[in-house]
């Protein structure tokens, strides 16, 4: 048995060490010495939670009980590494939306540069290809020296970006299907990698479709590289092609025009479109910051089924910089950018926007800290009164300007700095302007402020927090005005193995000049630590509001509790 698990563990130490020439002594080396150690090593943890609500509510905005489970599992074989997620909850009603129960179960066995997916995980390729989506298949990530491969295999687990509005509902009448593989180089500072994602709905035997939507199948090819032109000169390219069939059921061309790269990959149906998005960027980086200048252009109707949404028919030519000065005190991050639709020219809107943003810090001292940013977001529609491109007709200029300033700062009082004061303040300005004339009744104006102290006691330091906050919003409905003061305490016990925490905040709103409403929300927790692995939580809340008959939501009281139990192993 032991000749046997040498063996094994010399070829594990081999394979990889055939595509990197490595000195065998030293690998035999690292051999003995994982035989010396334990056979398997085990860590992970687990983190359960239990939820209860009471309300006096006609209707129930939560369950009264649910539950959601997530554990993690690391087993380490001889050097190969083999973690394990799971993910559990139950069904549940959060705030009138129906949350269905789930469970994921996904296992990433790794030996240095290579790794396998099995169940759910994730792989991603590039923004226009395949990303922001898990899978429950299989699927690898091979990563050689400077080489790179990745592959997957499975059914997505998101069918379509409409299904958002149902909170992931799992029963849909087709399954979503996909496979794609990425090859190339990357080293760091260059890189060339080539994607070929392919994706068919395929419909479940014996469920009827009643959602209304078309199976589609897609293909998409991306190419993305990397070029260091100089020590501080950079280029970097994303280009990607998809071939997108919006109906399967729709008959197969006559006139053989698909491009020789989708031939054989993807049936040319009158319904197939082929869609284009590229995006280059150029940077220069230094010791005392970067600027890097990017163009995106996304052509009508681009969409891969490899990712949950994507903006698509508009052009992007942007700039953005970060700077230091003063020995890095001084931090300066700008954005500066025009955006515009109707590529094709025939869409019966067009429009052109403006987009800027500056952010500043400044450490002043080894005690005060300063923050700044300002935005201005202009947005330009003309609204034409024709489809017809060929007709011409007078049109509509609408323009939306949206102004934005936050200034923030700390300051640490006492030498020890255990205890600070910080405020915050942002202003929001949104103007509509139709044919030079600002819209009144359109205007929006939201400016908000807030004070925070907190101060420390003790060896074993009791914090303490407090705050008042305060905001304003005006438009075309009216004035609404808030104040809402609080306090926190949080109190370590027996050497910081219990710890107890308690919080009341208090909200009154005014709309127009009158009372609105009053939320009153108290939290209490206890904490318990035995040791470095497990902790329990108990947590008890209670939440009474009070408002006029006339304003929805109406008065109501209600309770909440919670239970949090983590092990770490």
């Amino acid at each position: 048995m032991r000749t046997l698990k040498q063996t094994l563990l010399l070829l594990l130490y081999l394979f990889p060490i055939l595509g990197q020439s490595q000195d065998i002594e030293d690998t035999y080396q690292q051999i003995k010495e994982k035989l010396a150690g334990p056979a398997i090593k085990i860590s992970g943890g687990i983190n359960t939670t239990v939820l209860t609500n009471y309300s006096n509510m006609d209707i129930r905005r939560v369950n009264p009980f649910a539950w959601r489970l997530n554990g993690q599992l690391n087993f380490d074989i001889y050097g190969v590494k083999v973690p394990i997620s799971l993910l559990m909850s139950s069904k549940s009603t959060v705030f009138n939306y129906q949350l269905p129960a789930y469970h994921f179960v996904g296992l990433s066995p790794s030996y240095k540069w290579a790794k396998l997916h099995v169940g759910n995980s994730n792989v991603n390729f590039s923004p226009y290809v395949f990303a922001g989506q898990s899978f429950s298949g299989v699927g690898t990530e091979l990563n050689p020296g400077i080489w790179r491969v990745k592959a997957v295999q499975g059914v997505l687990q998101r069918s379509d970006v409409s299904t958002l509005r149902q909170l992931q509902n799992l029963d849909l009448p087709y399954n979503r299907r996909a496979w794609g593989i990425q090859g190339g180089v990357d080293s760091g500072k260059e890189k060339l990698l080539v994607s070929l994602f392919k994706v068919k709905d395929q419909a479940r035997p014996g469920i009827i479709d009643s959602t209304g939507l078309n199976l589609m199948e897609n293909l998409v090819i991306g190419l993305a590289g990397r070029k260091q032109i100089s020590p501080i000169l950079y280029l970097d390219m994303d280009y990607a092609w998809s071939f997108l069939s919006r109906n399967t059921d729709s008959p197969l061309r006559t006139t053989d025009d698909m491009h020789w790269l989708a031939r054989g990959l993807i049936p040319f149906r009158n319904s197939t479109g082929s869609y284009k998005a590229l995006k280059t960027s150029i940077g220069v980086k230094t010791n005392f910051g970067h600027i890097e200048m990017h163009h995106e252009k996304i052509d009508p109707g681009y969409r891969s089924l490899g990712t949950l949404f994507f903006n698509d028919d508009l052009e992007n030519i942007t700039i953005s910089s970060t700077l230091s000065a003063f020995k890095k005190k001084l931090k300066l991050a700008a954005h500066l950018g025009i955006q515009r639709n109707n590529l094709s020219g025939f869409e019966s809107n067009s429009q052109n926007r403006w987009i800027g943003t500056i952010n500043a810090s400044f450490l002043a001292s080894e005690k005060l800290n300063l923050n700044a940013n300002y935005s201005n977001f202009s947005a330009t529609n003309r609204l034409r009164f024709s489809n017809d491109p060929l007709q011409v007709l007078d049109s509509v200029k609408l323009v939306l300007v949206n102004q934005q300033l936050g200034l923030s700062g700390n300051y640490r009082i006492g030498e020890q700095g255990t205890s600070s004061l910080s405020a915050q303040f942002s202003a929001q300005q949104a103007n509509s302007i139709e044919n030079e004339e600002v819209q009144k009744d359109q205007q929006n104006s939201y400016y908000m402020g807030q004070l925070t102290y907190m101060n420390q006691i003790g060896s074993r330091p009791i914090t303490i927090n407090s705050s008042l906050l305060l905001n304003s919003f005006s438009g075309g409905l009216g004035q609404n005005t808030g104040i809402a003061p609080s306090l926190s305490i949080v109190i370590p016990l027996k050497e910081d193995m219990i710890k107890w925490t308690a919080s009341c905040a208090y909200l009154y709103q005014m709309a127009a000049g009158f009372n609105s409403s009053q939320v009153f929300n108290w939290q209490n927790r206890i904490s318990f630590k035995w040791n470095k692995q497990q902790q329990l939580s108990i947590q008890a809340g209670l939440i009474v509001r009070s408002s006029p008959q006339s304003i929805s939501p109406a008065s109501f009281v209600e309770s909440r509790g919670r239970i949090s139990y983590g092990w770490r192993f």
